[in-house]
């Protein structure tokens, strides 16, 4: 029997995935309202530009529903590149699934930049827990 994590597929997103652009920036908004921060709406623009350019990492359950999302920054010249962007949607949550997707961002991140810097910009004290975790 598969365990819930096993359930999730994790992957680079493709232009397949360009279609959950509107409802990651829905699951940002609500996000950051809860949180009480408001600095975490996204356009949907945004969003697929980060997967047309191979900077996106999806987590789908088994009927391709959107589970999980990052996504990747670089700057001066892709010397400095930063994990940020992660959320896990309500009902997906309490399975590992954000370490996962962390875990699998970070080894992206390591081959596709292999000399850059790597950091984590976040807001969440669950993430700081999770980045300082990994």
């Amino acid at each position: 029997m598969k365990k819930p994590i096993d359930q999730f597929n994790v992957q680079v997103a493709t232009i397949a995935h360009l279609g959950f652009a509107e409802e990651l920036c829905g699951l940002y908004e609500e996000s950051a309202k809860k949180r009480g921060t408001g600095i975490a709406k996204r356009d949907p623009a945004y969003i697929q530009e980060k997967i047309v350019q191979e900077k996106a990492i999806i987590a789908t359950n088994a009927n391709n529903e959107l589970a999980g999302f990052c996504y990747i920054e670089t700057w001066e010249g892709k010397n400095y590149v930063a994990n940020s962007g992660l959320i896990v949607k309500e009902e997906f949550r309490k399975h590992g699934l954000a370490k996962k997707i962390k875990k699998f961002v970070l080894e992206y991140t390591r081959r596709k930049y292999p000399q850059a810097k790597i950091f984590g910009i976040t807001t969440s004290l669950a993430v700081m827990k999770l980045n300082s975790d990994l």
